[in-house]
This record gives structure tokens, C-alpha cells and sequence, in this order.
């Protein structure tokens, strides 16, 4: 008689081969594919999210735009007023600008430029020039009237006070008459420093122009 078997009692641990072994495989798997679709949301969702901000960095740029071509460009300065000289009120200017003369007889802009220079020479030990010979040119246009000028209605000092005595090349007299110009050329020996040359109507001083000479 053979004996009876007895089966080993099944722990509850213990697995069977077949189609559960297959589910536990793919439950994984499962996991897997939807933290990728989770992942792939999130991306086209940062993508959206970076879309409409770059819209409204453009919608914001337009606006920006906008509002500045709304604000108001300045506009240059406007060139300074020649300033008016008469006999009751001298012009004190630098040398090179206009004045607007108002006279008795007329009006006329009045210009000195200069003084064109032109050094005697270096002095003794190759010193810089002690002095040298100044030309002024002195322009009358725009004349409302005949207006007439002399040499000796100019003067000049230097810096010390010292008076700087003035001859003119060429015509001593001129007369300005509406359309035409008219010019004296006037020349003095300057010293280095500050001068002045100032321009007199029937004894009145009108405009003195300011100039410096400089020996190099």
C-alpha cells in the first residue's frame, strides 16, 4: 500500500505563474506613460503660458511706442536776439558780434571782427613777441538810412587802461545807405591781454566789443 502524500500547505506569499505576473508587469509600465503625459502637459502648458507672455510683451512694446510718439520732440533753440544799442544804451558784446544800431539819422547793423594779428617778431632770447599790430574790420549793413562813420569815432584801451591809438587803412570816412554795405578797416599795436574797442555816435559811446590778444 503505498503511502499518502501530503501537499506542502501554500504560503500566502507565494506566486503563480500565469496572467497575474502579466498585470503586475505592466502596472509599471502604466505608471510610466502617465507621468510622460503629465510631463508633456506641463512643457505644452509653459509653452502656452511663454506664447501669451511674448503677445503681451509685443501688445505692451506697440503701446510703448504709442505713448512716445504721443510726447512732444523740443524743438531747438532759437538763435539769440541781436541786441539793440543806442545812445542811451551802449552794448557791451565780444568781439565778432552784431549790434543793432538805432541812431538819430538811421539804423544799421554794426559788426567788428578781429584783430587779425601780425607779430613784429620774437624779442631778445627767443621770448614770445612783446606786441604786435591789430586789424579790425567793421561792417555797416542793413541800413534804414544813410548812415555815416569815421575812423576817429573809434577808440581803444587795453587791459591797464592804457589807450591803444587807431589809424585807418584805406577810407577814413564811409557811408552806409539802405542797400549797400559800407566798412573801415581800423589798426592799433596791442600789447598781450584784454582790450577793448568801442565805437562812439556825436561823442556818445554805443557798442564796445571785447577782445583778448594772446602771444605764443
Amino acid at each position: 500500500m503505498n503511502a499518502a502524500s501530503t501537499a506542502a500547505p501554500r504560503r500566502a506569499d507565494d506566486r503563480r505563474p500565469g496572467p497575474r505576473r502579466t498585470r503586475s508587469l505592466l502596472r509599471p509600465a502604466a505608471l510610466a506613460c502617465a507621468a510622460l503625459a503629465l510631463l508633456l502637459s506641463g512643457c505644452t502648458g509653459e509653452s502656452s503660458s511663454t506664447s501669451s507672455a511674448s503677445s503681451d510683451g509685443r501688445r505692451n512694446a506697440t503701446d510703448t511706442v504709442k505713448d512716445l510718439g504721443a510726447v512732444p520732440i523740443p524743438t531747438a533753440p532759437t538763435a539769440r536776439a541781436t541786441p539793440v544799442a543806442d545812445e542811451q544804451h551802449l552794448q557791451l558784446v565780444a568781439m565778432g558780434d552784431t549790434v543793432q544800431a538805432k541812431l538819430p539819422e538811421g539804423g544799421a547793423l554794426v559788426r567788428a571782427v578781429g584783430p587779425a594779428q601780425d607779430a613784429t617778431g620774437p624779442a631778445t632770447g627767443g621770448k614770445p613777441p612783446e606786441h604786435t599790430t591789430g586789424t579790425f574790420t567793421v561792417t555797416f549793413g542793413q541800413a534804414t538810412a544813410a548812415v555815416t562813420v569815421a575812423a576817429a569815432d573809434f577808440s581803444s584801451r587795453d587791459e591797464q587802461g592804457t589807450d591803444v591809438p587807431l589809424t585807418a587803412t584805406g577810407p577814413a570816412t564811409v557811408t552806409a545807405a539802405p542797400g549797400t554795405t559800407a566798412t573801415l578797416t581800423l589798426v592799433g599795436t596791442y600789447r598781450p591781454g584784454s582790450a577793448q574797442l568801442t565805437w562812439r555816435h556825436d561823442g556818445k559811446p554805443v557798442a564796445v566789443w571785447d577782445f583778448t590778444v594772446e602771444l605764443d
